[in-house]
């Protein structure tokens, strides 16, 4: 080892963004050098776990206000229907205080729709942590991952289909392991939104088991389109997805199938827990 002056940072270390990455570095680092047994993908394996579970309760806000909205719901469409066609200045005025009331009256704040896009800097910490921790190998740098074995089911999790400084392909075993890990991805990012998509139109009917089905709110066309430009945003996504595992190491992959089970696994236990909290908000409320 060479003297502590010549000792280097985690590599790239510029921006605000590594306040996040070094304690990331240093998570996937500890559980290297002791659970994981120094397994590469046991560390992501677990450091998947421990951060998306310590990222649930921002889910559960989100889960919570959606079932907020949902007990408010009728008192919303009876001002919208009270305020319909009128699109003078005061009515418009009139009818945004008393939703504002009703708002406020089942603690529903509008910080709350920001609360998902908290947890973007986390898995983006996570994403360039997984980037740097090849390029950290056997080097002169304050957490030195060389320890760690790659091997995971005979793919190596630090290299991807190219070699990192030669561009060279790595190999013909290597490309058909990243190849189906960048499927398997794609196909549970996508078994997981209709597995979301069901819940939600099933809560949806359920809500409305009282209401005769004359009197149920049909959806508006303008409501019909942004559950079809959500679908195609959904879709776009788990492509864009697919090629970056495609693109990068297999680390990344593997760190995305284990996140989209891990979600699948949340979101059926918020739903079986969705009943119990709406009706301890509803006696709330």
């Amino acid at each position: 080892k060479s003297s502590s002056q010549n000792v280097k940072p985690i590599q790239g270390f510029s921006g605000v963004l590594d306040i996040l990455v070094w304690p990331m570095a240093g998570l996937m680092y500890g559980i290297g050098k002791t659970v994981a047994f120094g397994y590469y993908g046991i560390v992501i394996v677990l450091a998947t776990i421990i951060v998306r579970t310590l990222a649930w309760p921002i889910y559960t806000k989100t889960n919570d206000l959606s079932l907020k909205m949902n007990i408010a719901a009728p008192e919303i469409d009876k001002i919208q229907a009270k305020y319909a066609g009128k699109n003078d200045k005061e009515s418009q005025q009139r009818m945004q205080l008393e939703l504002l009331n009703v708002y406020r009256k089942y603690g529903i704040g509008f910080g709350g729709c920001l609360l998902p896009f908290v947890q973007f800097p986390i898995f983006l910490a996570f994403y360039q942590t997984l980037q740097r921790i090849p390029l950290t190998r056997n080097g002169n740098y304050k957490l030195d991952f060389g320890f760690l074995n790659g091997n995971f089911l005979g793919i190596d999790l630090f290299k991807g289909r190219f070699d990192l400084v030669t561009k060279e392909p790595v190999g013909t075993k290597q490309t058909i392991g990243i190849i189906v890990l960048a499927v398997l991805v794609g196909l549970t990012q996508i078994i997981s939104q209709i597995l979301t998509q069901k819940r939600q139109k099933k809560a949806q009917e359920e809500s409305q088991a009282n209401i005769p089905e004359y009197r149920r709110k049909q959806q508006t066309e303008t409501q019909k389109q942004t559950e079809m430009s959500m679908k195609i945003m959904v879709y776009t996504m788990t492509v864009m997805m697919v090629i970056f595992v495609l693109q990068s190491t297999a680390a990344l992959g593997l760190y995305w199938l284990v996140g989209n089970l891990y979600t699948m696994i949340q979101g059926y236990i918020s739903h079986k827990n969705s009943k119990k909290r709406l009706e301890k908000l509803r006696a709330k409320y």
